[in-house]
């Protein structure tokens, strides 16, 4: 763990990395020639003679020799072999530069970030405990340097305020970057808290402790602050840049070549991704490994005709249109207040103060395990997965307010299961409640059974099939079987409850309100759930695990797709296939 320096020893550390650091920008390698040997300069060397020394160092060919008088210069001062050893690979790699191809590059195994070094872009590395700068990293022979200032979209920390903030204490760093955001926007407490915590995650979405970062929505009306509140955001995370299209060859760059955090500021971003066929990009971001496929070069034949873009990284969205509901799992809401006040525009140099402590604490922690965190029973399926990277970075920095935190997260969550009251989904789970018996492990409901309980709650010319609530049923993962010609649905206690938890149903007092009957035949393909209602798959692929053998009787069951269940079509079914009527969905 790095050491927290007090500020005397502070000031004399930075005065010493920065003579070490203008020495090494200094004239070309050449042997230094004079009457004493290296051994007895390096015994009687001061830090104002180690830069001298180094370049005489890295001028010797024999690499033996070289490993000898590093470890002496690194007995005699203290040092780290290694920095010493990065600074003699620079030096001699300077002076081949040259002849050597530049290949740019933001992202290797070690790297800190880039930042600027007296008006130039420069490697920082973690040296042990300690910073070191380089202008070139070699990984593999190949040999890499930090673009241009022209060529990176957001502006960077300096090296010297990093280096600063690196050997002080955090104590601070939570509630400055809340006093950064509150200068901007409004929000509620415990939003902020969500939000802060997802800035310093930006800054370790690369640890291998994180598997899932979400993303924030601000969705509100117009004039509500939303693109003030995004830009404060993005321009203290990670590597943010605003965006304000949705040009996936962009999105393509900023992902895979900076890791950036991203954040789209679009009126109606969910209808622009469609016409842009770019949903799989927004979908995608939020899961570490997740890839987006494009056919890039079709005349080079199978396998060499495709390529697979890197797209996930932090996400901020701010609309005031709807999007998509599966877009919305991956999210957490955050609703904007109507709370007149005169509020600062942000811009990317009000943040650098912000980004260099939290460039420094990514230093610290790069490398350390995040804390466990206890699992939150109010959270469940993809709103845990979302949610406990942020609960461990607040209990790194925030411990205080992981209640809040907590809180505000099973708030959301609450939010969720009151979007899908009304809905068929929360229907059907109505509906089984109704018709199961108290108290018993496992049981089964005719899908007709339920579909009745649901048609009585309809309009008379608007019923539901049997088939179009098996193919529901499937959609919550539960287990079909046909027995004497009729569905069946099989139910075990332990899956139901889940259920139960998560649509909160409490009677089966079931609306029709909410229950759209927009869908046509021509446009049942593109559904979401087309598949699964017209599926001819006999067995059900449903998520949950299959029941034992023992459950059923497997010489009396046979298994079938829900929608063979159905008796031939009559004249006033609602569901005819073969015509364009229209679909209950």
């Amino acid at each position: 763990m790095n050491k927290t320096l007090p500020d005397a020893e502070l000031a004399e550390k930075l005065v010493e990395l920065k003579k070490q650091r203008e020495g090494l920008k200094t004239a070309p390698i050449e042997a230094h020639v004079t009457n004493e040997s290296l051994r007895d300069r390096i015994n009687a060397s001061t830090i104002e003679t180690i830069p001298e020394i180094i370049k005489e160092m890295a001028a010797i060919k024999s690499e033996a020799e070289r490993d000898l008088y590093i470890n002496l210069l690194s007995k005699k001062h203290g040092m780290g072999k290694r920095a010493i050893s990065k600074d003699i690979q620079a030096l001699r790699k300077d002076k081949h530069a040259e002849s050597q191809p530049v290949v740019y590059s933001m992202n290797f195994p070690g790297l800190v970030d880039v930042v600027s070094d007296d008006g130039s872009n420069t490697y920082l590395l973690k040296d042990g405990d300690d910073l070191s700068i380089s202008n070139t990293y070699e990984i593999d022979g190949t040999v890499y340097s930090p673009p241009t200032k022209d060529n990176i979209p957001f502006v960077m920390a300096r090296y010297e305020d990093v280096a600063e903030w690196y050997y002080k204490d955090d104590y601070s760093i939570f509630n400055d970057l809340l006093i950064y955001l509150k200068r901007f926007s409004f929000l509620q407490v415990k939003q902020w808290i969500i939000v802060a915590c997802f800035i310093f995650l930006t800054y370790i979405q690369d640890h291998p402790d994180i598997r899932y970062i979400p993303m924030l929505l601000f969705y509100a009306v117009a004039e509500r602050g939303k693109s003030r509140t995004g830009k404060a955001i993005a321009y203290v995370s990670y590597r943010g840049v605003h965006l304000v299209d949705l040009r996936e060859a962009n999105i393509f760059r900023f992902s895979e070549n900076f890791k950036a955090t991203l954040f789209f500021d679009l009126m109606d971003l969910w209808k622009k991704a469609e016409r842009g066929g770019c949903e799989d990009i927004l979908l995608l971001r939020f899961e570490k490994g997740a890839k987006a496929v494009r056919v890039i070069y079709p005349d080079r034949g199978a396998f060499e005709d495709t390529r697979y873009y890197d797209i996930f990284g932090p996400t901020i969205m701010a609309t005031n249109q709807n999007i998509n509901s599966i877009l919305d799992t991956r999210c957490l809401n955050i609703s904007m207040t109507n709370k007149l006040g005169e509020y600062e525009n942000p811009t990317p140099e009000k943040a650098l103060s912000q980004k260099a402590h939290l460039i420094a604490w990514r230093a610290k922690v790069m490398d350390k395990h995040l804390p466990l965190i206890e699992h939150i029973p109010e959270l469940t399926g993809r709103i845990w997965d979302i949610s406990k990277p942020l609960l461990q970075v607040c209990m790194m920095v925030y411990p205080e307010g992981l209640d809040d935190l907590k809180e505000a997260l099973i708030e959301i969550s609450g939010q969720r299961i009151e979007d899908k009251k009304g809905g068929i989904h929360e229907q059907i789970v109505a509906a089984i409640e109704e018709l199961s018996p108290e108290d018993v492990p496992e049981w089964r409901i005719k899908t007709g059974d339920i579909a009745s309980i649901i048609n009585s709650h309809r309009p008379a010319d608007k019923p539901v099939t049997e088939r179009y609530i098996g193919g529901q049923v499937r959609a919550l993962g539960l287990k079909t079987k046909m027995i004497n010609g009729r569905s069946h649905i099989f139910l075990y206690r332990s899956d139901f409850d889940i259920l139960l938890r998560q649509y909160k149903t409490i009677s089966s007092d079931i609306s029709s309100e909410h229950l759209h009957t927009s869908t046509n035949v021509k446009e049942l393909d593109n559904a979401p759930l087309a598949a699964g209602r017209c599926s001819n798959i006999e067995e059900s692929t449903s998520t949950h695990h299959l029941p034992d053998k023992n459950r059923m009787d497997s010489a009396s069951l046979t298994s079938v797709d829900v929608g063979r269940c159905l008796v031939e079509p009559q004249e006033d079914n609602i569901l005819t296939l073969e015509t364009d009527c229209e679909v209950e969905i």
